[in-house]
Formats: C-alpha cells, sequence, structure tokens
C-alpha cells in the first residue's frame, strides 16, 4: 500500500517484478477524510484485510472494463471506490499526526467521523459526539476552539460533496433534488442555502460555472 500525495511520480520502494492496482482521488476529497496528513509518501508493506478488500474491488471494476452500466451504476460504484480510498487513508495515516492536545485529537476525530458520513441524514451532532464516544459539549468546545462548530462542520462537508457531483458532468443525470438527497441534505432549499452560503451561488450555477472537459 502506497499513498503518493499530489499524484508526484515515485520510484517504485519494491525490488523484483510485481503488479499494482493504483486509485486516484482529487486532494480535496482526499483531505475531507484526512485533514493535514498528506505531505508525505506513507508505504505500507503488511496488507491489512481493508486493503485486501479494497483491491479485490478495484479489481474486479477493472476486470469489467468499459462494458455496459447506467449512470446511476457508475456513480453508485465511484462513491463505494471513494468511501473505500477514504478508509484506507484514514487506517493508514489516521487523523491525528499533527495534534498537539486532547482537544485537538477530539477535532479530528470528529471531522473524519463527519467526513465519513456527511451524506447521511440522520448524522448530527449528537451522533459524531456519540461516534468518537465523547460528550456533545466536549467536542462542541473542540470545535468552538478554532470558531467552528459540528453543525457548520457537517454542512461544509455536505457542500463540497455536492459541489463535486455538480461540477462533474458525469452526474447531470442526477436532479437536483436527487442530490440534495445523496449528500444528506433532503430537501433542495437545504442545499440551495448551503451552496449559496459557501460558494456564493446556487446548484444551477454550479453546474453551468464548470470547466468544460
Amino acid at each position: 500500500m502506497v499513498i503518493v500525495p499530489g499524484g508526484r511520480g515515485l520510484e517504485s520502494p519494491f525490488v523484483g517484478d510485481a503488479e499494482s492496482t493504483r486509485i486516484r482521488i482529487q486532494r480535496a476529497a482526499a483531505e475531507t477524510f484526512v485533514p493535514h496528513a498528506l505531505d508525505a509518501v506513507t508505504v505500507s508493506l503488511v496488507p491489512s484485510r481493508l486493503d485486501t478488500a479494497a483491491a479485490a474491488f478495484a479489481d474486479t471494476i477493472l476486470a469489467q472494463g468499459s462494458r455496459g452500466g447506467s449512470a446511476i451504476e457508475s456513480y453508485a460504484t465511484e462513491q463505494i471506490l471513494l468511501e473505500l480510498t477514504g478508509s484506507l487513508l484514514l487506517d493508514h495515516c489516521g487523523v491525528s499526526w499533527h495534534s498537539t492536545s486532547v482537544t485537538s485529537v477530539l477535532r479530528d476525530q470528529a471531522m473524519a467521523v463527519i467526513a465519513q458520513r456527511c451524506a447521511d441524514r440522520e448524522l448530527n451532532p449528537e451522533a459524531v459526539a456519540k461516534a468518537v464516544q465523547s460528550s456533545l459539549r466536549r467536542v462542541q468546545a473542540a470545535f468552538a476552539e478554532v470558531g467552528n462548530s459540528i453543525a457548520a462542520e457537517i454542512r461544509r462537508q455536505r457542500g463540497r460533496l455536492a459541489c463535486t457531483l455538480l461540477t462533474d458532468a458525469r452526474y447531470d443525470v442526477l436532479s437536483v433534488q436527487q442530490i440534495a438527497e445523496q449528500t444528506g441534505f433532503g430537501t433542495t432549499a437545504a442545499l440551495r442555502r448551503a451552496l449559496d452560503e459557501l460558494y456564493g451561488c446556487g446548484p444551477t450555477d454550479l453546474r453551468e460555472r464548470r470547466s468544460p472537459n
């Protein structure tokens, strides 16, 4: 398992012939899982069960090539692969490399939970606190320390995910309502408010402003 920040070139650290499967995701997407922990190449020589499962899934998708499949199926597959890759990053890089206090470690753990589960409509501050096995008050204080809040971070992560889908032509098959549902907002009104707060525009504007492929 070799994690290369920024996709820069890297000579193989292994000797002899070998096969490898490469998964590339945008740095912005990676940093929603592992904030501030992607500054150096990471090599893990012993594969975990998660490594093996992710590799098997990726190899299966590659073996299918460009055969059939609807846009919805392609979208679902990419989302699963993104979640798997994010889990690998969390497993190998961790979220607290650069943390210097108990509070910052707690905040990083909570942010990792939000990054993984932001598309879940049931995710709220109470659920985040439960996931990191802490009190809601302590987690709220950890976010307040950096001028943030749990609810605001959930909204931000959902907004970033929605922006990713809206600016990728492959997901034009999804209506704005479907994107609102897929990203945890539930309603188009909630999606529009979040996008306006984050990007100063609505979902239609984001689609129209994207760079042509």
